[in-house]
């Protein structure tokens, strides 16, 4: 099964990039590439409407990541 991201609304495409983000710095920890407070600076810097969202998918992937 495959899905084009293309067909799908602005909105939707918006939230997978910011889980995509989210998703990247995780890995760039695990890897020792960049550290926490240098994401929450990254984040904090971001417009309000997307920090909630960045913090929550940021925490569940490197909670994911640094498990495993």
């Amino acid at each position: 099964m495959s899905y084009n991201l293309c067909n799908l609304p602005r909105q939707e495409k918006y939230q997978i990039q910011l889980d995509y983000e989210a998703s990247f710095w995780a890995y760039q920890i695990k890897r020792g590439k960049n550290t926490r407070e240098s994401v929450y600076e990254t984040i904090n810097s971001r417009p309000s409407s997307e920090q909630a969202t960045l913090k929550q998918r940021f925490e569940y992937y490197l909670s994911i990541m640094l498990a495993g």
